[in-house]
């Protein structure tokens, strides 16, 4: 609800009566996240909170995500591909008021590689030090060259290292820094970005309030507070966006409940564009599915036509990197919809003439846009082979929860799994590296020792040309030699918005190029 509150106390934002009125944006999210701590989280509903309260060494630009500067003015690489050297901005105050330094950035970097969550994968065994040059300058020396190092900094959220560490719980598993700060970063923020938590009530809403002393400066313009909801039901989403008390609803809608809400006078549905696409994920360890003449046999039979009619507006996918990502490969032809194609590949199973003994158990996320449709189709397409499915709706916690295990992972699994930053490696590292499993993002369990070193040597590999050419490699091993996932579809986030409440870069057709950026709230304008 856009609430319009006139403030009658004085010391209330320093306004007296007849002052300027507070301005409230209220959204809704699929789900909250389950800690505000950017050491540990990853997920969409994540960051879509965490790039308001924290702030980055660097910033991706609006356009193509190439890396601005932020908290760093300027940095550089030392010629062995080895060494970042990143010179601070001074006067960037955290939320407590006390000043961001170099020690913050070491800190960061230290307690992400240590608790091993979130986007550590990025920085572990890579990174072999941070060192603080002194108060404004931090160096990463790496272990190896490491390709897309820059971009990946668009995940390392620096916290208030003081403020972390007064407030460590003794009992942890990390010796002198007890539980690490995690206890309190559960539902308080440490970060210095335009907003700051207000309150936070987990699996129910976010609220978070605008930082005047934003060291970039925020507009008057940017709404005062903003209140994310976690709302799955449609028709309570319709009927409070009808009624004026929801201005953003998010964008993982089914087509008939956006159909309705952009019926609705003044409120129009943005179009942007992920880095992300839609996966059946094969897991690659469980009969029948450890078998690759299984696997592409489900690729063949699959209806990929009929999945486009469900998710309109989304293009094709052909490999397990989108294709506006560097790196992306467009010379795969992929695979169509063709029985006797999937017939010829099921007979070549070791399970061909049993297969009713293995039933193919596919799971989806609860309240995923029309993700349940597409299972619907998917075990259709797989009847038509012969392949039994039963489909499973989860609720996020659960979902998450059954990946973590090889043996609790189903067979299949559908979600839209998103490249982290704006670069090939990015997406073939989280999907199908064998140091990446236990995550929701990768239910194939894929541990191939040719694979594994095969990404390894792209990442290192400084060279933009020379790493592109190796991506494109690695795209072809997983389509054409182990088919471990299904890609369906690109994603595009389709979220409604009251536009005659307040305008936004996405709602004006110029959206970020790493969606959850569309989120930062200070880029905002309130209309009234």
């Amino acid at each position: 609800m856009k609430k319009v509150l006139v403030l009658a106390l004085v010391f209330a934002f320093g306004l007296g009566l007849g002052g300027l009125a507070e301005t409230v944006l209220e959204t809704t999210i699929t789900a909250t996240p389950e800690a505000l701590d950017p050491a540990v989280v990853f997920g969409e509903n994540d960051w879509k909170v965490l790039v308001n309260l924290y702030d980055y060494l660097v910033y991706p630009s609006f356009e193509n995500a190439s890396p601005m500067s932020a908290v760093a003015e300027s940095w550089e690489l030392a010629p062995d591909n080895k060494t970042w050297t990143f010179h601070l901005r001074e006067g960037i105050k955290f939320h407590d008021g006390t000043a961001l330094t170099a020690e913050d950035v070491k800190f960061s970097m230290d307690r992400m590689i240590t608790i091993g969550e979130g986007y550590a994968h990025f920085y572990r065994g890579r990174v072999k030090e941070t060192r603080v040059v002194d108060p404004s300058t931090v160096a990463f020396e790496l272990s190896d060259p490491f390709g897309p190092f820059l971009v990946t900094l668009y995940r390392l959220g620096i916290v208030n290292k003081d403020l972390v560490m007064a407030n460590l719980k003794e009992e942890g598993m990390y010796g002198e820094y007890g539980d690490y700060g995690k206890g309190f970063l559960l539902d308080q923020d440490a970060g210095s970005g335009p907003y700051r938590i207000e309150e936070f009530k987990i699996r129910q809403s976010v609220e978070i309030a605008k930082n005047p002393d934003y060291w970039q400066g925020i507009s008057a313009e940017s709404p005062d507070r903003v209140i994310m909801t976690q709302l799955r039901e449609a028709a309570t989403t319709k009927m409070l966006m009808g009624s004026g008390e929801i201005d953003l609803a998010h964008g993982r809608q089914e087509m008939t409940t956006l159909l309705s809400l952009d019926a609705i006078d003044g409120v129009e549905v943005a179009l942007i564009p992920e880095m992300s696409l839609d996966f059946f994920m094969i897991h690659t360890k469980k009969p029948p599915t450890d078998d690759v003449h299984v696997r592409k046999a489900m690729a063949w039979a699959t209806d990929y036509e009929g999945m486009l009619a469900i998710y309109t507006d989304c293009p094709r996918a052909y490999s397990p990197v989108p294709s506006q990502v560097f790196g992306y490969s467009g010379d795969l032809e992929g695979y169509e919809k063709d029985l006797d194609k999937a017939m010829e590949e099921l007979k070549q199973s070791k399970y061909y003439g049993q297969l009713d003994q293995y039933p193919i158990d596919v799971s989806y996320i609860q309240g995923n846009g029309d993700t349940p449709k597409l299972c619907m189709l998917f075990a259709v397409n797989m009847a038509e082979i012969g392949l039994t499915v039963n489909i499973v709706e989860a609720p996020w916690v659960l979902f998450c929860n059954k990946e973590e295990s090889i043996e609790t992972s189903p067979h299949v699994t559908n979600l839209f799994a998103n490249a982290s930053y704006p670069d090939a490696g990015a997406i073939l590292e989280l999907k199908y590296a064998s140091w990446t499993v236990g995550g929701w993002n990768q239910n194939e369990w894929l541990q191939d020792p040719t694979f594994d070193a095969a990404i390894q040597e792209a990442l290192i590999t400084a060279d933009p040309e020379e790493r592109a050419a190796k991506y494109a490699e690695l795209q072809r091993y997983i389509v054409e030699d182990l088919c471990p996932s299904i890609f369906t579809f690109l994603s595009v986030l389709k979220p409604a918005y009251r536009a005659d409440r307040f305008s936004w870069p996405a709602g004006d057709g110029n959206p970020h190029a790493i969606a959850e950026f569309n989120f930062n709230y200070m880029y905002f304008k309130m209309l009234s």
